[in-house]
């Protein structure tokens, strides 16, 4: 099981000027990131969609082009809430979108709700891993899919940064493992050839 870690950074929960900024960076860092994890979750103009941890909300702008049905994300960090509601403003004010303040070991939607959930360098951060995925399982209906992309694809891969931000890293033997165990029936797991990130691919 994958523990919280003792302390926080602006990395895990985004707060003051400084993770105003941070999300700012993340949005315009992570977008490579972000299209490669969303051509892998195959999101349909139906498909209702939740992005998981969503930080600065590009992604969740990039979904929103990709379906015509309702879009939701959860961030621990109200100023993650904050922003990701003000860049994507106009979808927020029409209803189509709903940023909550949330965690995704209690995820506030009903079962089977989703289609595809989405979480782009999150997993690190989660207080347990297994209980974020058996959440998340809980949401997406039968057939649903998830896509997790993140960076690093294992502890060594992040480096100094795994120590200096108190992150847990899983690789792609525990990150499967963990999925099946919350009941995924189908999972995949690929490192990314040129970039050495890690994708899985979780059907219910």
């Amino acid at each position: 099981m994958i523990s919280s870690a003792p302390t926080e950074s602006q990395f895990s929960r985004p707060s003051s000027l400084m993770g105003r900024l941070l999300l700012r960076s993340m949005n315009i860092g992570h977008s490579r990131l972000h299209q490669w994890g969303l051509k892998a979750a195959g999101i349909q103009l139906t498909d209702r969609v939740l992005d998981v941890g969503c930080g600065g909300g590009k992604a969740i702008s990039r979904i929103l082009e990709e379906t015509r049905r309702e879009v939701a994300g959860v961030d621990h960090s109200p100023e993650a809430v904050k922003t990701a509601r003000s860049v994507n403003r106009a979808a927020v004010s029409s209803g189509r979108l709903r940023i909550v303040e949330s965690s995704v070991e209690s995820l506030p939607f009903r079962d089977g709700f989703f289609d595809v959930v989405t979480a782009f360098e999150t997993t690190y951060f989660w207080l347990e891993l297994q209980a974020g995925l058996t959440e998340i399982h809980r949401v997406l209906n039968r057939g649903g899919k998830l896509v997790i992309a993140n960076e690093f694809s294992d502890r060594a891969s992040a480096g100094a940064w795994a120590d200096r931000l108190n992150m847990h890293v899983p690789d792609s033997e525990a990150l499967a493992g963990a999925a099946y165990e919350a009941g995924f029936l189908m999972v995949d797991v690929s490192v990314h050839p040129h970039n050495g990130w890690l994708r899985l691919i979780a059907a219910k």
